[in-house]
């Protein structure tokens, strides 16, 4: 369940993408809630926050779960933390940190450098990494720029996004899968659906509203025989 939850804040939160350079409509600050469902369960609430950082461009993006319930007792409130930019139109890592009260094997960092091309962890490891790897919460940073841009195409094309995360590295492939209206307590929202394709046992889908700058109003994800978690709009 630990894993699971972690897993959940960590990678199914579409919600923000960014611009570095001047001639871009920079990002306004985000604050946003989900509603999370595990198994068919009320679990709690995910909060998600996005301010501008440093240089024109640069993001700190926030995301911290508010269990409830044995959840909350059981596995604590996960929190992490994502500091990007974004390069001619592509999403860049710079720090990620994903904390989880009391529990050392599920919290890391990683700090990114594109320039060696490798990412570095806490205990100072570092490893190789493709020019295109983002962090497992920035990964959905650079799909919401991907939606953005293909948002129109009269036939999209295959997605590819490459993942780094504590240990791996994790290459997706998602696809364009037509428009949807989504229910949520924050509204009804027009929506693409975007999916994951790569993997029959893995379901990653997100329904995506252009009238709020392609940020996912309803996330579900799921990993082989282990529960659904949806995340759906809360305010």
């Amino acid at each position: 369940m630990k894993k699971i939850l972690h897993h959940s804040t960590a990678v199914v939160f579409l919600a923000v993408a960014a611009s570095a350079a001047a001639t871009e409509t920079p990002l306004a600050d985000l604050d946003v809630v989900y509603a999370v469902n595990w198994a068919g369960l009320d679990v709690g609430s995910a909060g998600v926050t996005l301010k501008h950082d440093g240089a024109a461009g640069c993001y700190l993006y926030t995301t911290t779960t508010q269990p409830v319930g044995f959840v909350k007792a059981l596995y604590g409130a996960p929190k992490q933390l994502s500091r990007f930019c974004v390069k001619a139109g592509r999403v860049q890592s710079q720090q990620f940190e994903s904390v989880l009260a009391g529990d050392e094997k599920q919290s890391y960092t990683l700090n990114f450098d594109y320039t060696k091309g490798v990412v570095i962890d806490e205990n100072g490891a570092s490893r190789e990494i493709p020019e295109d790897a983002v962090d497992s919460f920035s990964l959905q940073q650079a799909v919401r720029l991907w939606v953005s841009a293909h948002a129109k195409d009269e036939q999209a094309p295959i997605a590819e996004f490459t993942m780094v995360d504590r240990k791996n590295l994790t290459h997706y492939q998602f696809r364009l899968a037509g428009h949807e209206t989504i229910q949520t307590q924050a509204g009804s929202f027009d929506t693409l659906k975007m999916e994951r394709i790569d993997n029959p046992d893995k379901i990653g889908r997100f329904w995506l509203a252009p009238e709020r700058g392609y940020m996912p109003v309803k996330i579900e994800t799921k990993n082989g025989g282990k529960p659904a978690v949806l995340l759906v709009l809360k305010q």
